[in-house]
């Protein structure tokens, strides 16, 4: 039987933990997975927790905070007991540690870079140097693939392999789910509902959604921004600085975002940074019209505009024609 270890570092369950547990779950019986990710045994581990739930075998690495510098001591520890015959790692510090701690063959998985401050800047420069030792490296798109055969990875290690998504699972639960969000956040039925869901944090644009929502002068609209981040309360400021108070919804974090895009008439990505987003696959699976920014694998997933409008990114204009376009 072959063992792999696949590293993430996570505090929540998001589309990447989603995408690596649907790959887990799906492998065959001559196959055994191991999920792991960092964090401290008093703490909540949603990663590891689902993964376990739905029948997942999981390591945790303890660390008492981001930069404990026993983790990568931790991390040798784990590959030495477990005895992988292959280490995946899922985001740079994954990638970074796995390159540290152990000998054993690598495959480093590139799900997007950020660059949102200098320090993810550091880090993602970094993981670019590191994953050019990897026995493979997985991208999710095109752009990536660029990226990384830039940055020196030889490109006979480099696969494209796109996201993928369990559509009619995702369609069911966001039938399901329509009436009941909605009911949770006060909306009757016919009330236009606009849905942006992902981390709060610059790079996925939201500041540039808020700002196209500001401009659509139609009351009748709600903005729901589902997710939590550093740039929350950032963005309650913006949203009242528009006096949008009571029109852009913040659910938080939510552990239902298929039953979201249920009760979400359109659904918005402004980001200005992607690899290939799960929330948009999501999106499409449920059938909701979707406005996204030309970013990533996101114009050759909407086929150039045939299957959703795409827009250029920080462009908020364009935002509020787009989605005026679509509530018409």
């Amino acid at each position: 039987m072959t063992r792999v270890f696949h590293l993430r570092n996570s505090d929540r369950f998001g589309g990447p933990e989603r995408l690596i547990l649907d790959q887990v779950l799906a492998a065959g019986a001559d196959t055994l997975h191991i999920v792991a990710s960092f964090g401290s045994p008093d703490a909540a581990l949603p990663f590891l927790d689902r993964a376990r739930a739905e029948g997942g075998e999981t390591c945790l690495i303890p660390q008492s905070s981001s930069y404990d510098p026993r983790a990568p001591g931790r991390v040798r520890a784990a590959v030495r007991q477990l005895t992988p015959d292959v280490v995946v790692g899922h985001d740079y510090k994954a990638n970074i540690f796995l390159a540290l701690a152990t000998d054993r063959p690598r495959v480093a998985v590139v799900h997007g870079y950020t660059s949102e401050d200098s320090k993810i800047r550091m880090f993602e420069a970094i993981d670019r140097r590191v994953v050019r030792s990897a026995e493979a490296v997985v991208v999710v798109s095109d752009v990536l693939r660029a990226q990384l055969l830039e940055a020196g990875v030889p490109p006979e290690r480099i696969h494209e392999v796109p996201n993928g998504v369990n559509a009619d699972r995702i369609a069911a639960a966001a039938h399901e789910g329509r009436a009941s969000v909605r009911a949770a956040l006060g909306l009757a039925d016919e009330v236009p509902l606009v849905l942006v869901l992902g981390r709060l944090s610059p790079e996925k644009g939201q500041d540039t959604a808020i700002d196209a929502f500001a401009a659509l002068g139609r009351e009748d609209v709600r903005l729901l921004l589902v997710g939590d981040g550093a740039s929350r309360e950032a963005l309650e400021l913006r949203a009242a600085s528009h006096d949008l108070s009571g029109r852009v919804l913040f659910a938080g974090w939510r552990d239902d975002p298929w039953a979201c895009l249920g009760a979400a008439d359109l659904f918005l990505l402004p980001s200005r940074s992607e690899g290939l987003p799960l929330a948009l696959l999501e999106a499409l699976a449920t059938g909701v019209p979707v406005v996204a920014t030309r970013v990533g694998a996101v114009a050759e997933v909407l086929e150039n505009g045939g299957c959703g409008l795409v827009i250029e990114p920080d462009e908020a204009a364009d935002m509020t024609s787009a989605i005026r376009t679509v509530l018409d």
